[in-house]
C-alpha cells in the first residue's frame, strides 16, 4: 500500500474520530445519557460502514470492494431502528442524533480523495493537481466536502430550532439537501456515466432525494391529520367535563 492510499484511509479514520468528537458536543441537549448515545452511535456506524462495502460489492457484480458512504445514507434509519428500540431511545430523537453524522463523516473523509486522486472532476487548468492523472482537475472533492459540512451546520441549527424534541424531520431534510447537491455535483465528476451523463452515484443521490422528499410529505400528512383530530378530541373532553359538573 503506497503513501497516498494510507493517507486516504487515514482520512476515513479521521471521519470516525470526528463523529465521536461531534457527538460529545451534540448530544447534550437531547437529555440522553452519554453512555447510551455512544453505544447507539457505535452500534450503527460499523454496520453502516460494513453495509457500504457489501453494497459496493453487490453493485460491482461481486468482483470488487470500495468506499462510498453515499450508498448507505438511506439505509441508516433502518439500521438505527432496532438499536433505538434495544436501547430504549425515542426514534425521532435518535434520527436527530444521526442526521448530521453521515455528512460529518463525508465532510472529513472526502478530503482524502484529493490526496488519492480519486473522485476527481474533469481536467481543468485552474484546478488542483491530481496525482493519479498528473494533470489539474476541477476540485469537486473539496466542494463536496465543504457542502457536507454546511449541511451539518444547517441540520444542527434545524434541530436546535425545534428544541431537540425529535420532531424536526432532520434526517429526511438531510437526505433532500445532500441528495440534491450530490446529484448535481456528479455532473462535474469525471466518472463513468450510465446514460444522459448520469452516473451510478447520481442515481443513488437521486434516490436519496426522493426518499427524503416522500418521507417529508408523509410526515406532513400525518401531522395535519393529527392536528385535525385534536380539536375533536378537545371538544369531546370538554363535553365530558361539563357532564361531570352537571352531575
Amino acid at each position: 500500500m503506497d503513501t497516498r492510499t494510507i493517507i486516504y484511509y487515514l482520512f476515513h479514520v479521521f471521519g470516525f474520530i470526528a463523529t465521536v468528537i461531534f457527538t460529545l458536543f451534540y448530544y447534550k441537549k437531547f437529555g440522553i445519557p452519554l453512555k447510551k448515545v455512544l453505544i447507539f452511535i457505535l452500534s450503527v456506524y460499523p454496520l453502516a460502514y460494513a453495509f457500504m462495502w457489501f453494497q459496493f460489492w453487490v453493485e460491482s457484480g461481486f468482483t470488487a470492494w470500495g468506499n462510498n458512504i453515499v450508498r448507505t445514507f438511506i439505509w441508516v434509519p433502518l439500521i438505527g431502528l432496532p438499536f433505538a428500540k434495544l436501547y430504549k431511545l425515542d426514534y425521532g430523537k435518535s434520527m436527530e442524533l444521526l442526521a448530521p453524522i453521515p455528512c460529518v463523516i463525508h465532510g472529513v473523509a472526502h478530503f482524502g480523495c484529493v490526496v488519492q486522486g480519486c473522485c476527481h472532476g474533469y481536467p481543468w487548468e485552474y484546478g488542483i493537481w491530481n496525482p493519479e492523472l498528473k494533470v489539474n482537475t476541477f476540485p469537486i472533492q473539496i466542494i463536496e466536502a465543504v457542502t457536507a459540512i454546511l449541511i451539518v451546520v444547517a441540520v444542527v441549527l434545524l434541530v436546535r430550532a425545534h428544541n431537540y424534541d425529535g420532531k424536526s424531520n432532520a434526517y429526511p431534510i438531510m437526505l433532500v439537501l445532500f441528495g440534491s447537491t450530490r446529484f448535481i455535483y456528479e455532473f462535474f465528476r469525471d466518472n463513468v456515466k450510465l446514460f444522459w451523463g448520469i452516473s451510478n452515484l447520481a442515481i443513488h443521490a437521486f434516490v436519496m432525494f426522493v426518499v427524503g422528499l416522500v418521507w417529508l410529505i408523509v410526515a406532513f400528512i400525518l401531522k395535519r391529520k393529527k392536528e385535525k383530530q385534536q380539536p375533536v378530541e378537545q371538544v369531546d373532553a370538554s363535553v365530558e367535563e361539563q357532564e361531570k359538573v352537571n352531575e
